[in-house]
């Protein structure tokens, strides 16, 4: 939980404590009205009739008055009178006029964005994987197909690639720090500034007290920063950029020439006054201005400061702009090309079916323009990222939830019972519900949803493992278009076409890959299964996707996969369509490293080697995971024909033709 001492909490009551207005520009306020799109609910619904829609209409959504309005509402909010008494005072906080124009109102139409798989293949080297065709995501490994950009133990190596002789690949620049958790970096277009981004924090010594008792050691608030690297000399990069907030690193992603930050901040009271972001600039340290910052008008039982920051990693002497919402904590993210939804999951007893709802905000993005655009609500929450989606101006969003139904016992006796139910809902740029396919799976988890285009592919587990085809050419009423029974589960799904998709999934306690072929989507069908061969295996590629490589132009598949052999399990009967599952060479009874597979729509999954960092005769010796897992890989990369493996140990070069060890670079 993050903290500030009384005398910060002070610094808020100060009506003329503002961000520096030149510095930091915020969205406009916006005006939230009733969609005026012509797309009408659907007419009818197939559902249960224990299914149904809650998604009330929003609040309209407002800035504070002053600091004092901000301090009354969350003082008067449930859950938000915690004191925190060992908190660090924030340094030369220093009040600056505040500024006499009020935010102006902002349009309500969106902008379109495309959903896409990132493309391998069109270059000589291969990118992170991502959801969004244009939207890079943070990484520890970048490259621009000459020199690796490496993040391990907090700190960042530039390596040569070695790309023309491996022989040459080697360490050129390490950019330590220090009190720091760096969570990833971008690489710009043209390879010449790196940015790095993460939390800081500074830690408090033991105190003694009555000289016997030590008090255990405090934590400064988190800070959340943004380092600007010009990288251009690769030996000596030189630090040209910083933005610093109050708050925890959230995520982000990079548009353009933008890096887009999210940071999260606890909303307390302390000693009466509630706490405020806080910016560290140059020109100072200041909080943002209680009155930029947007709510809802109705108390909840917790808050937090959402804050977007736009920062141009090309051009420094463009101010960061950045945009604050006091909303529940931050849950998962979906970004287009032109627009951020950030979603908060809040369970309450407002609904007689559902207790647990999600709302999404929208955020406009151009050029580090930020503007609050829209608020909606729908019942139940998503998985992640993939379970969410822009396309054709609309919102695209499944959820998993959980509710109260009615069971009968033999006897004639009414009881409640907990069951589950997925949906997909379809909002427009106001975020208000066009469409829905409510309770299409009951009783069983969401495990993996990926849209594209006027289809959506979802996964549900229990027992068994349906795959599902979900027709989203309407968006006013989706609709279960096909389905397919399978054992096991798939928790990560990449298309690989406009009808082939890829799961990574478990079956039986190992490593399950399915090759699905929906050209026709009424009837999806598994051409091609492969089992890892293993007691106990798993993949960080099931819920990790930068760990997932996939080069559509040579088919190839490259994961990471681990393996133990000390389970012993039950080989399960497979249909004639899996592919021979092979273990890798001389696997012990534990081995990490990558299976590299080719993808063929004819041939099915077939296993063509595979590469470890782990030394041989280790292995050999028994020797435990835990004396190996500094080299685990967790990364992937090809350049021409070399892949790259990269674990917090070291990046070794293995060719692609024979996977012979060419190179190893030790990361100290």
């Amino acid at each position: 939980m993050l903290m500030r001492g009384s005398a910060y909490g002070l610094i808020g009551i100060v009506s003329a404590i503002v961000l520096i207005a030149l510095i930091y520009g915020y969205g406009a306020a916006p005006q939230i009205s009733p969609s005026s799109s012509s797309k009408q609910q659907p007419s009818g619904s197939t559902s249960p009739e224990t299914i149904t829609a809650n998604n009330p209409a929003p609040s309209s959504l407002k800035t504070f008055a002053s600091y004092n309005s901000l301090n009354d509402f969350v003082a008067n909010s449930s859950g938000n009178g915690q004191s925190y008494p060992f908190a660090t005072p924030v340094p030369n906080v220093v009040p600056v006029p505040v500024p006499t124009t009020a935010p102006s109102a902002a349009a309500t139409t969106g902008g379109q964005g495309t959903s896409s798989t990132s493309s391998f293949g069109t270059t000589n080297y291969s990118p992170t994987n991502i959801q969004v065709a244009g939207v890079d995501e943070a990484d520890n490994v970048k490259t621009d197909g000459q020199y690796l950009y490496v993040l391990s133990n907090n700190a960042v190596y530039i390596l040569n690639a070695g790309s023309s002789d491996p022989k040459d690949a080697s360490v050129i620049t390490k950019i330590p720090s220090s009190n720091t958790y760096v969570s990833g970096i971008y690489l710009s277009q043209d390879g010449s500034k790196l940015a790095v981004l993460g939390n800081q924090y500074t830690p408090y010594s033991p105190v003694s007290k009555n000289s016997s008792l030590i008090e255990p050691p405090f934590y400064s608030p988190s800070t959340t920063f943004v380092n600007v690297y010009d990288v251009t000399d690769k030996a000596n990069p030189v630090l040209v950029r910083n933005f610093t907030m109050s708050g925890n690193y959230f995520d982000s992603r990079m548009v353009g020439d933008y890096v887009y930050d999210i940071v999260t901040e606890n909303v307390y009271v302390n000693n009466g006054s509630a706490n405020l972001p806080v910016v560290f600039v140059p020109a100072g340290v200041y909080n943002v201005d209680a009155r930029a910052i947007y709510y809802i008008g109705a108390p909840a039982n917790y808050y937090s400061y959402t804050t977007v920051v736009g920062v141009n990693i090309m051009d420094d002497s463009k101010s960061p702009s950045s945009m604050t919402v006091m909303m529940g904590g931050s849950s998962e993210m979906y970004v287009s090309q032109s627009n951020i939804y950030l979603t908060s999951t809040t369970w309450s007893g407002m609904y007689s079916e559902y207790n647990e709802y999600t709302d999404i905000y929208r955020v406009s993005i151009d050029q580090g323009a930020l503007t609050l655009q829209a608020k909606g609500s729908v019942t139940g929450s998503p998985i992640n990222q993939y379970a969410m989606d822009e396309f054709n101006g609309d919102f695209r969003i499944a959820t998993n939830t959980y509710f109260l139904d009615n069971a009968t016992t033999s006897d004639g006796a009414v009881f409640q019972v907990t069951r589950q139910a997925n949906s997909i809902y379809v909002l427009d740029a106001n975020l208000n519900v066009v469409g829905k396919l409510l309770g299409f799976k009951m009783d069983e988890s969401l495990t993996a949803v990926r849209f594209l285009g006027d289809v959506a592919y979802v996964v549900t587990a229990k027992q068994t493992d349906p795959f599902f085809v979900i027709d989203m050419s309407d968006p006013t009423a989706p609709k279960v278009a096909g389905q397919l029974q399978l054992p096991g589960y798939s928790s990560f799904l990449y298309p690989i076409d406009a009808n082939h998709v890829i799961g990574v999934g478990m079956l039986n306690e190992t490593v399950k890959l399915s090759l699905f072929d929906a050209t026709n989507v009424s009837a999806p069908v598994e051409i091609a299964r492969y089992l890892v061969n293993a007691s106990y295996s798993y993949s960080t590629a099931s819920y990790d996707p930068h760990a997932f490589l996939y080069d559509a132009q040579n088919q190839m598949l490259v994961i990471p996969i681990q393996i133990n052999n000390n389970i012993q399990i039950v080989e399960p009967m497979l249909p004639s369509t899996t592919s021979g599952s092979q273990p890798a060479t001389g696997t012990p009874n534990y081995w990490q490293g990558v299976y590299i597979f080719k993808v063929d729509f004819t041939s099915g999954i077939t296993l063509v080697g595979n590469v470890t960092q782990l030394d041989s005769n280790a292995l050999a010796n028994g020797t435990s995971y835990w004396m190996n897992y500094n080299y685990d890989i967790t990364r992937s990369l090809y350049i021409g024909n070399t892949l790259y493996t990269i674990s917090t140990g070291k990046v070794q070069l293995n060719s692609l033709s024979t996977f012979e060890i060419l190179a190893t670079v030790e990361l100290s």
